[in-house]
């Protein structure tokens, strides 16, 4: 029960109990007014009686003795009542039944009123003849105390509701910033480090919020400086000053990363861009002339082929190279084509130094060679350069086999693998470097074709994720993950499962994942969930609800591919994880140049001050396994073991 709760409840039963203390001794104070008023009447009417019975009694008179008591006793507000004579004798008795209309018997019994009766001497000068003995009826007096303790319940729950009412409210003022520290705990738990606004009225309360502010203030200022660090080096590193634009080491390194990563895109357009005549209009001109065109070449193109380019970058003085991915190849030749379009504005000013532009376009897919996908890039250019002044040649000689039938079939192949269950699950190990000591399996899946043959990822998971089906891939992949989990014989491995930024994004597919997790208890720790680094870039709400949700059900979350992207430090600050896997590039920067070394320590440093666990992938060697000692906690790669069936 929260703290809230447990003070409302104890709150509530106080004034429960003295409200209803208050209720009884209001009911006790009205009975015992009332049992005075019956006493009293009962004494006047006595008394009153007296009279009229002393004319009687003195001439012996008993049947108007009787008349006289009977007017009195009819009016209905009388029990009992007696007249005696002087040796105690009844001479004339009425009396009526004891009986309560309107009024619960529970409280009658629990509010008994006492009717004490009146009396009088009946005398006639100094001779006594008698006495009478009046006795109230207690009907009216309860009829009236039960609707006095109605009433007064009625106002006392009133006031009950809203002491409540006022009791919450106080309560919400007072703990508002209890609560803001638990958040502020949770989210330093998560590696975010937000400061409370609340600022407590309680002295003591103040000073835990100023002392959670201040730890959570230092923390990020230090991640702030590693982040910077890390920036600056990955610009050295990875970044044209000039243009703005990544350089060539990027741009190889991301091509690869493409060509043959866990991100396959079966649609792509490489466009190369090369200036010619520069090196004139620098003689001629200067350089700050060169330079200004360089930069409006690198502005015009970013913003003509930003929305579909994954990488941009100058490959070299005078060339530029732009990643196009989800667009085929017309879609591809037409932006190139605007792009061309819009620089000729800019070149018709450096005409008269006979500078120019040549353009090329040609499709790539994945696992196709990077130097041949260079080479067919360059002889487009080449053309374009033949061709004449300011020309584009865009290049389809690849077939890249997507065709609407072609795709279709894939649709067909992959919805028949998910109705019958068609999948193969491989494993990789990932292991401490110390120690070699296991830290889990990652999972891999192999779609089975109609003749069982196994198809990779790279050839499906472009299909899956044009055709939106990617949710229910990683649906497949998780239950024969959990039914692994479920069903192995001895102590069960730890596991890593990649899932996919539409995965991610799909509500029902993480609440369905959220109740998979739940169901597994315990067995929940044993499971991560991987994010690569550019998913979580295009979505970092989406990527950070679904890190949370994996935690709260006490599994992992990990973000593959980190480092090579722009945004990767942005990544890891906003979406923290429990591990990152480097990419494989990253590892042989390590003993680079002077700066590549410091970048990737860089890295190293951030994740480490953030408490993440840092994994390198591709090692293939026992050299990059014991080179690696130290720098990283654990490694990937065919050197520990080649994904295998499970």
């Amino acid at each position: 029960m929260t703290l809230r709760r447990q003070i409302l409840a104890v709150i509530s039963l106080v004034f429960l109990g003295i409200l209803v203390g208050l209720l009884v001794f209001s009911v006790r104070g009205t009975r015992d007014y009332l049992e005075q008023q019956l006493a009293s009447h009962a004494q006047d009417a006595a008394t009153a009686l007296s009279l009229p019975l002393a004319q009687s009694l003195g001439r012996d008179d008993l049947v108007l003795a009787e008349l006289n008591v009977a007017s009195v006793f009819d009016r209905g507000f009388f029990k009992r009542i007696v007249v005696t004579d002087a040796k105690g004798k009844v001479l004339v008795e009425r009396e009526l039944p004891e009986k309560v209309a309107e009024v619960p018997q529970w409280f009658t019994h629990a509010f008994a009123l006492s009717s004490p009766g009146g009396e009088a001497f009946v005398s006639s000068g100094w001779r006594q003849l008698g006495k009478v003995i009046v006795q109230s009826q207690p009907e009216y007096a309860y009829q009236y105390l039960w609707k006095s303790a109605r009433e007064v319940a009625l106002w006392i729950l009133l006031a009950y509701v809203v002491a409540l009412f006022l009791s919450h409210l106080l309560l919400q003022i007072i703990l508002n910033p209890l609560y803001a520290i638990e958040r502020s705990a949770r989210a330093i738990q998560e590696r975010r480090f937000e400061q409370i606004v609340t600022q407590p009225a309680a002295r003591e309360l103040a000073r835990v919020v100023r002392a959670m502010n201040d730890m959570a203030r230092r923390i990020a200022e230090i991640l702030d400086a590693e982040t910077a660090k890390v920036e600056r080096f990955r610009k050295q590193v990875l970044h044209d000053e000039l243009t703005g634009l990544d350089n060539r080491r990027s741009f190889d390194l991301h091509l690869g990363e493409l060509l043959s990563g866990p991100e396959p895109h079966i649609h792509g357009v490489l466009v190369g861009l090369e200036l010619n005549g520069l090196k004139d209009l620098n003689t001629g001109g200067g350089y700050l002339r060169g330079n200004a065109l360089l930069q409006s070449v690198a502005r015009i193109s970013g913003e003509v082929l930003q929305s579909h380019a994954r990488i941009s970058a100058r490959l070299s003085g005078v060339s530029f190279g732009f990643v196009l991915i989800d667009v085929d190849f017309e879609e591809g030749r037409q932006l190139a084509q605007q792009c061309l379009s819009k620089l000729q504005e800019v070149l018709a000013d450096v005409e008269d130094a006979g500078v120019s532009c040549s353009m090329g376009a040609v499709p790539f897919s994945p696992g196709e060679q990077k130097s041949h996908l260079m080479a067919r890039l360059d002889l487009a250019i080449e053309a374009a350069r033949q061709q004449g002044r300011n020309s584009l040649i865009a290049s389809s000689q690849l077939d890249t086999g997507l065709d609407t039938l072609g795709s279709e079939r894939w649709r067909a192949l992959i919805q028949h693998a998910l109705n019958d269950n068609r999948w193969r699950l491989l494993a990789q190990p990932v292991v401490f470097l110390e120690d070699r000591r296991l830290l889990h399996q990652e999972l891999m899946v192999r779609l089975l074709d109609e003749q069982n043959g196994l198809v990779p990822a790279a050839s499906f998971v472009p299909m899956a994720m044009r055709h939106k089906l990617m949710p229910e891939v990683d649906r497949a992949v998780v239950l024969l993950a959990v039914a692994r989990l479920r069903g192995h014989g001895a102590p069960a491995m730890p596991m890593a499962i990649n899932v996919s930024l539409q995965s991610v994004r799909q509500r029902s597919f993480v609440d369905w994942l959220r109740g998979v997790l739940r169901e597994q208890g315990p067995q929940a720790q044993l499971l991560s969930f991987e994010l690569t680094c550019f998913g979580c870039s295009q979505d970092i709400e989406a990527a950070r609800a679904f890190a949370s949700m994996v935690r709260e059900q006490g599994a992992r979350f990990g973000i593959d591919r980190l480092g090579l992207d722009a945004l990767s430090t942005r990544v890891l600050r906003q979406v923290p994880p429990d591990y990152v896997k480097l990419d494989s590039a990253l590892i042989h920067e390590v003993d680079g140049e002077e700066v590549s070394g410091d970048w990737v320590n860089a890295i190293a440093a951030l994740a480490r001050s953030m408490d993440v666990q840092i994994v390198a992938q591709g090692i293939e060697s026992e050299m990059d396994a014991r080179r690696l000692v130290g720098i990283y906690d654990a490694g990937q790669g065919y050197f520990f073991g080649k994904p295998e069936p499970v």
